[in-house]
């Protein structure tokens, strides 16, 4: 496979005269030519580990929520950083949140396993990244949660992590559950995604669940919400009754998923479906689109707009696998990071940089920065 470290190794090698300070006890990236069979049992173990399997579903919208705001880098998982774009009005020397504080990134889970991925990889000497292990993982949730029958191509080791996490980047980058199809198509193509890549992603949304009281889905129980966009009045009666966990309020995203009661009272048709599979990822989620019982404004969307698609992915299930992979390389591989500064190497810890100080960095800019 194609080595993904080709732009930053140019931009360490053009930055190099400008570091303001060597830190030599940083740790170098070894880059491996592919994802090898070792690598993906190491990975795969830790995700389907009982304790892990539950956030697995997580692990796919990590990928994304990474890769589409920087490019991937890993930013999405730093909860501290002196590199942030933004300061605090009201304490000017202390920098603003990171990515995790946007509210686009609520509900964010899955996290924990990274540095795990990369110290179990460590011990197979392989370095990893932690941009490496975001997408090492999402490939192996993705094969863990089909029951095997998605397995993709996503490039080795090689990927750079970045030192800036802004927390009003998610806003910017990544498309709001509140689009409309013009909205997030354009947001989709600005990134180098197609129409299908843009309605076979939209499918990830057949696992995992939704929170509530971050009104992603608000907007389609208002009064003035258009027709088009309104919720199945059974299916919101019935499905806001399979709220989980009152502390930290969540609802399957997949009316396959809920109960039988709620999916009868809510005059679903399975159509196919096979309603026992919970929690897998499958093609259920576009019979679900064509009832409209989905929660989402940008799912709803696709109806109408790309209904031949779905329609093509509801029949078939191996015509939507074969989509989604291809769409789940390019998302793991294409997005390169994009800087404008890197770590000299990997982080030791995925949630901070290696260093407090900027000093510690080039003050050049990389061949590919904005």
């Amino acid at each position: 496979m194609q080595n993904s470290n080709e732009k930053g190794s140019l931009f360490v090698l053009a930055a190099s005269a400008a570091v303001i300070a060597v830190v030599a006890a940083q740790v170098k990236l070894v880059v491996a030519a592919e994802y090898t069979d070792e690598m993906v049992k190491c990975v795969r173990g830790i995700v389907e580990d009982p304790k892990n399997k539950p956030n697995a579903p997580g692990l796919i919208r990590l990928l994304f929520h990474d890769a589409m705001v920087r490019g991937l880098d890993g930013s999405v998982l730093l909860t501290s950083t002196p590199f942030n774009t933004t300061s605090n009005s009201l304490l000017p020397n202390l920098k603003g949140p990171t990515e995790q504080g946007s509210l686009s990134n609520g509900g964010l889970r899955g996290m924990e396993m990274i540095d795990e991925i990369r110290a179990k990889l460590a011990e197979k000497n392989t370095i990893a990244s932690c941009a490496d292990a975001v997408a090492f993982a999402a490939r192996e949730a993705t094969f863990v949660l089909s029951n095997g029958k998605i397995e993709y191509a996503v490039d080795g080791p090689g990927r750079q992590d970045g030192v800036v996490s802004a927390v009003e980047d998610p806003g910017r980058f990544l498309p709001a559950p509140t689009y409309s199809y013009e909205e997030i198509l354009t947001n989709f193509t600005s990134k180098g995604f197609t129409k299908v890549d843009l309605v076979a992603l939209s499918g990830a949304h057949a696992v995992g669940v939704a929170h509530p009281l971050m009104f992603s889905f608000a907007d389609r129980f208002l009064p003035s919400a258009t027709i088009e966009n309104k919720i199945d009045p059974f299916y919101r009666a019935f499905m806001l009754l399979e709220t989980k966990d009152f502390t930290d309020p969540q609802v399957d995203l997949n009316v396959r998923d809920m109960t039988p009661t709620t999916q009868t009272l809510s005059g679903y048709k399975p159509d196919g479906v096979n309603t026992s599979a919970v929690g897998v990822l499958d093609n259920s989620y576009y019979n679900a689109n064509l009832q409209n019982m989905v929660l989402f404004t940008s799912d709803t969307a696709l109806r109408g707009n790309a209904e031949q698609l779905l329609e093509d992915y509801k029949k078939d299930a191996n015509v939507w696998n074969a989509a989604f992979s291809a769409a789940m390389t390019k998302l793991s591989n294409t997005l390169k990071a994009e800087g404008p500064i890197f770590e000299d190497g990997s982080r030791k810890k995925c949630s901070a940089t290696n260093h407090d100080n900027q000093d510690s960095y080039s003050s050049a800019k990389p061949l590919n920065a904005r």
